[in-house]
């Protein structure tokens, strides 16, 4: 009988294996991206690497999910926390390019744990510090665009928890983008009465 069982399992693991492999192997996208962050950790203050790692990074969600974010837990997603951090502190040099795929990024969203987690604090980090190009880029979207990605960025289980949001909205004050900032508010409000 214990024979048996030992066959068994030896059958259901190989035939188990491969699939698993296969399921492990990384897209063109997410070699080229881990490629990218790879050369970037080797060589942090290379331009050609920052700039090679800027222009790999996904541009969209579809490409963002399929590379980060997959429901399979495969590609990049154990480590993406990493590659995301990677791609937001670039916006120290390039800020206007950070800023751009960010929001193209983050304007089809809707919050989810890890990497888009990762990415919706990354945004309102960059939009702190870089309010005057955040919010021309935000200025720049349709209103309904516009409405997603505020609704995305102010998507947080606890606003009291999360004070980089009212620095955001502080920040937007500040530079005189009034009306952007009162969105900011209306979305926490209306994220925070969802919980009720």
């Amino acid at each position: 009988m214990g024979k048996t069982i030992k066959i068994r399992y030896c059958l259901v693991l190989f035939a188990v294996l491969p699939s698993f492999a296969f399921s492990q192997a990384l897209s063109p996208k997410s070699k080229a991206v881990k490629a990218a962050w790879e050369a970037l950790v080797k060589q942090p203050g290379a331009k050609q690497c920052q700039l090679t790692y800027l222009r790999v990074f996904p541009e969209n969600k579809h490409d963002f999910i399929a590379v980060f974010d997959r429901d399979d837990f495969t590609q990049l997603y154990t480590e993406s926390n990493k590659y995301i951090e990677s791609f937001i502190a670039l916006v120290k040099n390039y800020p206007a390019q950070v800023i751009d795929k960010s929001i193209n990024i983050g304007k089809d969203l809707r919050w989810n744990a890890d990497a888009i987690n990762y990415l919706q604090h990354g945004i309102v980090e960059i939009g702190i510090s870089n309010t005057i190009i955040f919010s021309k880029k935000l200025n720049s979207l349709t209103p309904k665009q516009k409405g997603r990605l505020v609704k995305f960025l102010a998507d947080v289980e606890n606003h009291k928890a999360y004070p980089q949001y009212q620095q955001l909205i502080n920040a937007l004050t500040k530079t005189g983008e009034k009306s952007l900032a009162h969105k900011f508010e209306l979305a926490r409000t209306e994220r925070e009465n969802e919980k009720e």
